[in-house]
């Protein structure tokens, strides 16, 4: 079998692996024309943030790209409203389905941290806004939380909004899924934002993991402070080690810096979209860059021409 060294052809193998892995529908009709598959099209998204592409720009790529067009099947290529009426109509659940389907391709992961940060939605410079007269300190955004595995920085979940709410109210489903996909997590890092007894109690007893969360007033004494395990954890608290935390500033700045800090598109629905395929991208990219074993495996799946 050849060895394929070009690198969106190996993008393409792994979103074709979690296609399968998530065990998605090939059309979402049976009734479908069946000109594009579901997995041609999931593959445009990631590759049109690997490329940083507007949807008419991707199209026109490709067109010139004949071989990857060939790896991909395609005899003719879509109109490119053809891919906007598609991620407008996927569902969230698709698009989580395949984040959580890194589980079986990404190592075991040991030690985690979750942290939020903010995708611009205005891409205008604050000396523009400054001379049209619009606001520019505080800017629309999307307030997405992730969660880290720091050994490796592959994003393990993420939980996107654009309404302003507290990180508790994330880090709790998050935490809780996050025990479903991965048994051998030993240490949860979190800065203050997530110094919340019930937090505490999910990552002891549901993740079975030590959770290193710096608390708040770190003034108050140990005898003061309210529940069983904040004041565990604050008796044992090492803060040497809570400075591994920040290696969840160092996975945002990867992700911002490698796939851009803003999202240009205008529709909400298509925004989140956006920033779902990113992070699925996101993971691919670090696979090709660390993996090397598995995509010496991934390479050999016997290609499906759709």
């Amino acid at each position: 079998m050849e060895i394929i060294t070009n690198k969106y052809k190996k993008v393409s193998d792994f979103c074709y692996e979690l296609f399968r892995i998530a065990e998605l529908q090939l059309y979402n009709h049976k009734f479908s024309n069946k000109l594009y598959s579901n997995f041609q099209k999931l593959f445009l998204l990631v590759y049109k943030q690997f490329r940083k592409f507007t949807y008419e720009e991707l199209l026109t790529d490709l067109e010139d790209n004949s071989s990857l067009k060939m790896y991909l099947g395609f005899n003719k290529l879509p109109h490119y409203t053809t891919i906007i009426k598609f991620e407008k109509g996927l569902p969230f659940e698709i698009l989580e389905k395949l984040i959580m389907a890194f589980a079986k391709l990404i190592p075991e992961p040991k030690r985690v941290v979750i942290d939020s940060t903010g995708i611009s939605l205005d891409n205008a410079s604050p000396h523009y806004c400054k001379r049209i007269g619009l606001p520019y300190k505080k800017r629309p955004f999307l307030k997405t939380s992730l969660v880290f595995d720091i050994d490796n920085y592959f994003i393990l979940l993420c939980k996107t909004g654009k309404s302003k709410r507290h990180d508790t109210k994330d880090a709790k489903p998050m935490i809780k899924k996050l025990a479903k996909l991965y048994k051998n997590i030993e240490i949860f890092y979190g800065d203050r934002a997530y110094d919340d007894e019930q937090i505490f109690k999910l990552v002891f007893e549901t993740l079975n993991a030590y959770p290193i969360i710096l608390q708040r007033r770190i003034d108050i004494p140990k005898h003061r402070r309210q529940g069983h395990y904040r004041k565990k954890m604050f008796a044992e608290f090492d803060y040497c080690e809570y400075r591994q935390r920040s290696k969840g500033e160092t996975g945002n700045s990867i992700l911002k810096k490698r796939f851009s800090a803003n999202i240009k598109s205008k529709e909400t629905k298509i925004q989140k979209r956006d920033l779902f395929s990113r992070i699925i991208a996101f993971n691919i990219d670090r696979l090709i860059r660390n993996g090397k074993e598995i995509i010496l495996i991934l390479i050999r799946i016997r290609r499906i021409s759709y």
